[in-house]
């Protein structure tokens, strides 16, 4: 079985090729997803990561309000970082049971936003970083989270640089340009893929 991280950085368009590898029929899941359940249902976690914060983090049901916590730690590394000790060790857990549940497929992949940054390369076989322009990430981060410039921004320099992510990865898309672009290089990284899996 061939363990595939998919990653790159903010509004790079990761979720779009997890979408392209599922068309193919293969099996993927997206850590983001991991954490968005963990926050919402799990009642120890959601009260260990509610004592890290001076103000009410959970909503009316009880569940983790994501966008007020995000203010916070993307202002606050240690606060981030008191956060991911938490988080971290659960979805690793996930992601085990999601190998040796699949263990049969010929490749699985796993959608890890902060792969370099958390430093879990070391857990897959292959890397396949997204790209796109920073203007082109920083008008879709905008868009896509409601934003200002300001914030938009102070998210983009928190991860690693694409420069220095590229210098380790395995594969690269580009996903600068229309659809059609990406999914072509979409195609010949998957041929490849595929052909190292048998």
């Amino acid at each position: 079985m061939i363990k595939l991280a998919i990653t790159g950085n903010i509004a790079s368009g990761k979720s779009l090729i997890e979408s392209f590898f599922q068309e193919e029929g293969i099996i993927s899941i997206d850590t983001d997803t991991i954490v968005h359940s963990i926050l919402s249902k799990d009642k120890v976690i959601i009260e260990k990561i509610s004592n890290l914060f001076d103000i009410k983090v959970k909503d009316s049901k009880g569940r983790i309000d994501r966008k007020k916590v995000g203010k916070i730690v993307f202002n606050d590394k240690n606060k981030l970082s008191e956060l991911e000790k938490i988080l971290h060790p659960e979805v690793y857990k996930a992601m085990e049971e999601f190998f040796e549940k699949n263990k049969n497929e010929k490749i699985v992949a796993v959608s890890v936003p902060q792969l370099y940054e958390t430093g879990w390369e070391k857990f897959f076989d292959y890397i396949l970083l997204v790209i796109a322009d920073d203007d082109i990430r920083l008008q879709r981060l905008i868009q896509r989270n409601n934003l200002s410039e300001k914030d938009a921004r102070k998210r983009l320099l928190m991860q690693i640089t694409q420069e220095e992510k590229i210098k380790k990865a395995d594969f690269v898309i580009d996903n600068s340009k229309d659809v059609d672009n990406t999914k072509i290089q979409f195609k010949k990284i998957l041929e490849k893929l595929l052909y190292r899996s048998n």
